[in-house]
């Protein structure tokens, strides 16, 4: 079995908000420490199935990545969580390129590794929060798509997809090949080793480019722009309400949630 597993870097989303600003020159997102460059939370999940599905059933796992040559930290974090192989596609990346250019390219570099048995991804990226990529993918590739899949079970011949819908869950039955967008509640991935860290560092990263997946320039191409990015406003203004009594404190807490139109001009304090 081949398995391909996608991931993207992202910054770190537990990082403070302060880390994060906008660079205006170019509508991009920047941060700063202690803000660092990571795998996106439910890819690791999905690199963590993939070696588990490979320790299970053999086979091989590929990991993929769009984005410059930054993105190399992340495939070594994923060449060291049990994956084989690591190919870089050397494109657009960040706010520059929207999800179905993406998608794209990663549908582009899975058709050149055939055969592929199962493509894993994120259910969606910790960074834009949008998770369109997989069932792109699936679109792109004629493969089918469940997502997100919170339990896996694999037979031999078919796979045993759990997902969660709005009413709860649901399982499902899938034919390979196709795209399984997971989920955290999937697995707790583990922590690689020293010496898997060490070996990592020794498998060489391909990349391939445009030419060498055949695709033409993205001028003009994308499905969506992104016309202007605003930071988040942070400040934040706090009233004392002072007086003698608890009483009085909520008689003028009252008039004050009144004079800014946040309480009826007839409500009562009780």
């Amino acid at each position: 079995m081949h398995v391909v597993v996608c991931i993207k870097q992202v910054p770190d989303p537990q990082a403070p908000a302060g880390s994060f600003y906008v660079d205006e020159a170019t509508n991009e997102p920047r941060w700063s420490p202690p803000a660092q460059d990571q795998i996106s939370t439910f890819d690791l999940h999905a690199i963590e199935a993939a070696a588990q599905l490979r320790q299970a059933h053999g086979g091989r796992v590929t990991v993929v990545s769009l984005g410059d040559a930054e993105v190399e930290v992340g495939l070594r974090r994923a060449l060291a969580g049990g994956c084989d192989a690591a190919l870089r596609l050397d494109g657009p990346a960040g706010s520059s390129a929207d999800r179905s250019e993406t998608a794209r390219w990663l549908a582009a570099a899975i058709a050149r590794l055939a055969p592929v048995d199962l493509v894993l991804c994120g259910r969606l990226a910790a960074d834009w929060d949008m998770g369109h990529v997989p069932a792109m993918l699936g679109e792109l590739l004629g493969m089918a798509v469940v997502t997100p899949v919170v339990g896996l079970e694999y037979d031999g011949a078919c796979f045993r997809a759990r997902r969660l819908t709005d009413e709860g869950q649901e399982v499902l039955e899938v034919d390979l090949p196709a795209v399984l967008a997971v989920s955290n509640e999937l697995n707790e991935p583990g922590y690689p080793t020293m010496r898997a860290v060490l070996q990592a560092q020794k498998v060489p990263v391909t990349t391939w480019t445009a030419r060498d997946l055949g695709l033409d320039e993205p001028a003009d191409r994308a499905a969506a722009r992104l016309l202007r990015l605003l930071p988040r406003d942070l400040t934040r203004e706090c009233e004392f309400i002072e007086a003698d009594t608890p009483e009085d404190a909520g008689l003028l807490l009252a008039d004050c949630l009144r004079a800014q139109g946040l309480l009826a001009a007839g409500a009562k304090g009780g």
